[in-house]
């Protein structure tokens, strides 16, 4: 059995790159050719950098990953299934704010569409969602990850 491709959610990049956890298990991924990038995530790493540096470093791996053809942006029928899968959970569940989900809801919907296992930190979020969206008929797939946790 082959190991997953793996989409690794903001709340596991930024304790990568601040060196506080999953060095060895996202360094794996790469060397084995298993990580996409999500666009989403990539949005959300750039609006977090502090200096010309984090910038330039961000630069790099979005022009590497997009020359690979490891980069997933989230098209138009995700976006519309977005809203579809926030207008489900509201008549389930009650009002929610849909731009505090749309991220979430984005990186679910393309890393499925690409084949990919996301990882992150948010479990209790993304396991909701992707509960919702196979309702849908869409197989997201969500591997919850912490600090002290490692994926083989």
């Amino acid at each position: 059995m082959t190991s997953p491709v793996l989409l690794f959610d903001t709340s596991v990049y930024i304790p990568y790159l601040r060196a506080e956890a999953y060095g060895a298990l996202l360094d794996r991924a790469v060397r084995s050719g298993r990580v996409r990038l999500s666009a989403v995530v990539l949005s959300e790493l750039y609006a977090g950098t502090r200096s010309p540096r984090d910038k330039a470093d961000l630069d790099t791996v979005s022009r590497s990953h997009g020359a690979l053809g490891y980069l997933i942006a989230p098209s138009a029928d995700d976006w519309a299934l977005a809203g579809q899968a926030i207008r489900r959970h509201r008549t389930l569940h009650g009002e929610i704010e849909p731009r505090d989900h749309m991220h979430d809801l984005l990186i679910l919907l393309s890393g499925a569409r690409a084949g990919v296992v996301v990882v992150t930190e948010n479990a209790g979020h993304f396991l909701r969602w992707a509960g919702i969206l196979r309702k849908m008929g869409i197989p997201a797939r969500v591997q919850a990850v912490r600090h002290e946790e490692h994926l083989d």
